[in-house]
């Protein structure tokens, strides 16, 4: 009878102690345009917390200030909590230069002053998606410059004290080969100081090909908390992702599986709500379409409903 009621005991235990499936998280949205946060199917998502990706030297823009401005605005009326990452320039001429630690600090000593509420920040978006030398400019000047951001969490550090805080210290995308993103989280940590507790992490890769060994390859590289500061279900990317609602509907269900898999993935941002500007855009991760219909893929983000990572 003891043995009985030994074994028994041992089973109410393991019901009761949360195991790292169980993890919880902050389930937020990361999208550019303002205009989320007024539409009648936002509030039944019931997200906590928004991201917004802006050039570090914003406010010597006006067009991408005024754009900032309208976001928060209306991020705060929603009652999310904001985080702000900052990129590369957008101004001509400048978006392959990689700013000085001086100027770094400058430019978001600025934006500090003019928005002292938001007390979340991403130090550098995307640090190892790396810019081609000729035609169209995208992805960052940050790949391979893993001491110099290093010197700019230490200027984020300095410049964004408030009580609360939060530093994204490091927002890598995963890729296909996530060797070169391991890789840049082991050449940060050895220069960062003092010891960053948070990274940024965008896991398109695992997501929608059904994977979980990006992420728990990035999990192991970094040892502190992780946010998952955009992911989602890909409708459409370039010859990889032809458009497809559906498919875009299963990726997000994984999505839930892969946040749910570690108790140190604190966040969740689902890039993105809206649809892509026009059916010829190359990328397309939309919650809705453009006429403001649900796509499959929203109702799985309302009902947070996991499934399975293997095809």
């Amino acid at each position: 009878m003891r043995r009985l009621l030994f074994v028994f005991a041992l089973l109410v235990a393991a019901l009761v102690v949360p195991s790292s499936a169980s993890a919880a998280y902050t389930l937020g949205v990361s999208d550019q345009q303002a205009r989320v946060f007024s539409s009648p199917l936002f509030k039944p998502l019931k997200f906590k917390a928004a991201r917004y990706i802006t050039p570090y030297d914003v406010m010597d823009s006006p067009t991408h200030l005024a754009a900032a401005r309208a976001w928060i605005a209306a991020a705060q009326a929603a009652n999310q909590r904001i985080l702000v990452s900052f990129e590369r320039s957008h101004r001509p001429g400048r978006e392959r230069r990689l700013p000085s630690v001086a100027e770094y600090r400058r430019e978001i000593t600025k934006f500090h002053q003019a928005f002292p509420q938001v007390r979340e920040i991403g130090v550098w978006n995307e640090v190892n998606r790396c810019q081609a030398r000729t035609g169209r400019v995208a992805g960052q000047p940050t790949c391979g410059k893993e001491r110099r951001l290093a010197s700019y969490y230490r200027a984020v550090r300095q410049v964004f004290r408030s009580p609360g805080t939060k530093i994204v210290a490091l927002d890598v995308l995963d890729a296909q080969n996530v060797n070169r993103t391991t890789n840049t989280i082991r050449r940060f940590l050895r220069f960062a100081r003092p010891r960053p507790t948070t990274l940024g992490f965008h896991n398109y890769s695992d997501t929608n090909r059904g994977s979980t060994t990006r992420t728990r390859r990035v999990l192991a590289a970094w040892r502190g908390n992780v946010w998952l500061t955009e992911t989602g279900g890909l409708v459409k990317l370039g010859r990889s992702f032809p458009f497809s609602t559906s498919r875009a509907a299963r990726a997000l269900g994984c999505m839930f599986t892969l946040a749910k898999s570690n108790r140190r993935i604190q966040r969740l941002y689902v890039y993105q709500f809206n649809p892509a500007f026009s059916r010829n855009d190359d990328f397309d991760a939309g919650l809705i379409n453009a006429d403001g219909s649900k796509r499959p893929g929203y109702t799985v983000v309302q009902r947070k409903r996991a499934r399975s990572c293997r095809r």
